[in-house]
């Protein structure tokens, strides 16, 4: 079964704590080369007698926990509603479930490091040569997006007119999604990388690189699923 019982407690707390610190920060820079926000995540640490390290970690655990929460929830109201069956929704949840972790990083990474718009393969080679991530990276997330249930296309057309349903007339959606990285991928190379910079490519508009791997379905209660 992929309904899982997490407890989010003190975790789900600390990440609203830190969505209000956010919002508070969003639109103050760097001073002396340190975000406010880095101050903060400093000072709860310190508060909670615990290394850095530790509470960046944490966060991260609390983050993977909300959003495979979620996930079942979304998966659950798609089997009730008669869309996918059981099988189909715990095929989805393993599927999902083996995703690895540098994807969580890869559209920001290709933005950077000028990955190629549409064309997973050749991105992935291009972070590759500029060794933003490794071959055995690149083989993982081909690997995985090789095994994406063959029906998960089809379904996303099948429930494209509910979505285009949900836009208003400016075009905007109602409801508003997005699957944000919980970390940082650090590798070695030239000055910069360390901190998340590099040469932006010409080739790279600010869209998805995966080639069409994403999937979302808007369920009948106006919330979207995004896989």
């Amino acid at each position: 079964m992929f309904k899982r019982k997490i407890t989010l407690g003190v975790t789900a707390g600390l990440l609203g704590a830190f969505a209000l610190a956010g919002a508070a920060f969003a639109q103050e820079g760097p001073v002396d080369g340190e975000h406010p926000r880095d101050s903060i995540k400093d000072r709860v640490a310190e508060i909670l007698g615990i290394d850095r390290e530790d509470l960046d970690s944490a966060m991260s655990t609390a983050r993977d926990e909300h959003r495979e929460e979620k996930q079942d929830e979304r998966l659950a109201a798609l089997v009730e509603a008669g869309t996918i069956t059981q099988e189909q929704a715990d095929e989805i949840d393993a599927w999902e479930d083996a995703k690895p972790e540098i994807m969580d990083d890869l559209k920001k990474l290709a933005r950077e490091y000028g990955g190629v718009k549409g064309d997973l393969a050749a991105t992935l080679a291009t972070l590759v040569e500029q060794e933003v991530i490794t071959q055995a990276e690149a083989d993982e997330i081909t690997a995985w997006t090789d095994a994406k249930p063959d029906y998960l296309d089809d379904l996303r057309e099948e429930m494209r007119p509910a979505r285009d349903n949900d836009r208003d007339g400016d075009g905007e959606r109602d409801g508003r999604r997005g699957r944000r990285g919980h970390g940082r991928h650090h590798r070695g190379g030239p000055e910069g990388r360390e901190h998340g910079r590099g040469p932006g490519g010409p080739g790279y508009q600010q869209q998805s690189p995966e080639g069409g791997t994403g999937t979302s379905f808007t369920l009948p209660n106006g919330s979207e699923l995004n896989i």
